[in-house]
């Protein structure tokens, strides 16, 4: 369970992370914190934020997922619908 001040600092990771892209890098759609798929690296913090319809496509190619598996990057189940 993640206290207060995690969820904090999460939450302003993927704040830092959509103001750095501001459009998904799959489909260039526009990225709002509050409902991006977030990608995490080993250590589960924010790495990375997609679109819903970017995460969609990245599901839909092996390679792809493969490639984020190798950099050890996963996906934040709680940021998926």
């Amino acid at each position: 369970m993640s206290t207060t001040l995690e969820a904090i600092l999460r939450d302003q990771m993927v704040t830092f992370l959509v103001s750095k892209n501001i459009v998904c890098p799959r489909t260039g759609a526009a990225l709002d914190a509050r409902t991006c798929v977030v990608l995490t690296d080993r250590d589960g913090d924010p790495a990375a934020v997609v679109s819903h319809e970017g995460w969609e496509q990245i599901t839909g190619d092996p390679d792809t997922l493969a490639r984020l598996a190798k950099h050890g990057l996963t996906v934040d189940s709680t940021t998926v619908r």
